[in-house]
């Protein structure tokens, strides 16, 4: 029987171990269910897993070794990490591709909606550069997860248990069902007192500059507040700062793209499989946003620090 409190997964190899029987079916279908689903941006892969926790189940984590000194710990047939399961591809392949690039830069990272700190635990390591960085995470119960990778990866990030706002201080609440998908704004967009604090980006300064690092990369993921999180981080995009940010396909306005693009001044990046290619127009992001139930990673930066490298940025 196994020992351990968790099912071991090394993801280059896609071997399982200490599983039992059960927990071996289990792993195996939610890798055979992420390789179905993947054409279709993995529609369909949470039912999966739902059915997995159903008939096949297990009260243990799973830990996937993503490299040699990185591991990323989550709930055995979660419905959003799983997927991880399958090991014929990566959680965010354009992010990982352009971090890798990166990885000879002098950078920080700012991990802004850290869920479970996956994008905090790669970066930190040493196939991506070992940059220094700090989760920031606003769920409760996801933090905690959060804070365990941390510890699992020698607490070599920070954490912080804030929602990112255009303000520090205020106490709001958290919606929403899947944790992947929390926010502080409600189906009605609306956002109420709550037991968590919010976070300005502009308070991180000082943590930024503790690093010593010439650049600084944030990772902006936060459901819903992005333009809120944008106004409070006016210093911060004024040095050598560059975004890696969601915009939705449901959103026929564009709207995080436009603010960035027309208020800020920002170049906006595509990452391909070959590299990074800019975008001039919003019709240019438009025409990329052709699946209207996922979200697309975009790159946005005015720095000439960071423009410089992304403009002749290709990939292995």
């Amino acid at each position: 029987m196994p020992t351990n409190p968790y099912i071991l997964h090394d993801f280059k190899s896609g071997s399982i171990s200490d599983a039992n029987v059960i927990e071996k079916l289990g792993m195996f279908s939610l890798k055979s269910a992420a390789w179905i689903t993947k054409p279709l941006d993995y529609v369909g892969f949470s039912k999966a897993a739902g059915l997995v926790r159903t008939f096949l189940p297990s009260k243990r984590s799973v830990r996937t070794m993503l490299f040699d000194d990185t591991a990323f710990e989550y709930p055995y047939g979660d419905s959003y990490w799983a997927r991880l399961a399958y090991n014929g591809d990566v959680y965010a392949r354009s992010e990982e591709d352009f971090l890798m690039a990166m990885r000879n830069a002098d950078y920080s990272y700012i991990d802004c909606g850290a869920n479970f700190g996956y994008m905090s635990s790669i970066v930190t390591g040493s196939s991506y550069g070992k940059k220094p960085a700090i989760a920031i995470e606003a769920d409760p119960d996801t933090y905690k997860i959060l804070e365990q990778n941390a510890e699992l990866n020698q607490n070599r990030f920070e954490t912080r248990h804030n929602a990112i706002f255009s303000k520090s201080g205020e106490m709001v609440n958290i919606h929403g069902d899947k944790h992947e998908a929390r926010s502080i704004l409600d189906d009605a967009g609306n956002r109420g007192d709550g037991n968590v604090e919010t976070l300005a980006l502009d308070d991180l300064t000082n943590w930024v500059a503790t690093q010593n690092r010439k650049a600084l990369i944030v990772k902006l993921d936060v459901e819903g507040v992005e333009i809120d999180a944008l106004k409070g981080s006016t210093n911060l995009l004024n040095q050598n700062t560059l975004i890696m940010f969601e915009d939705h396909a449901s959103d026929k306005t564009h709207e995080v793209s436009r603010y960035l693009m027309e208020q800020m001044s920002m170049h906006i990046f595509y990452s391909k499989p070959d590299g990074c290619h800019e975008l001039k127009t919003i019709e240019d992001i438009a025409a990329i946003k052709t699946n209207t139930r996922v979200g697309y990673d975009f790159i946005a930066t005015k720095s000439d620090f960071w423009l410089e490298k992304v403009r002749h940025c290709k990939y292995q």
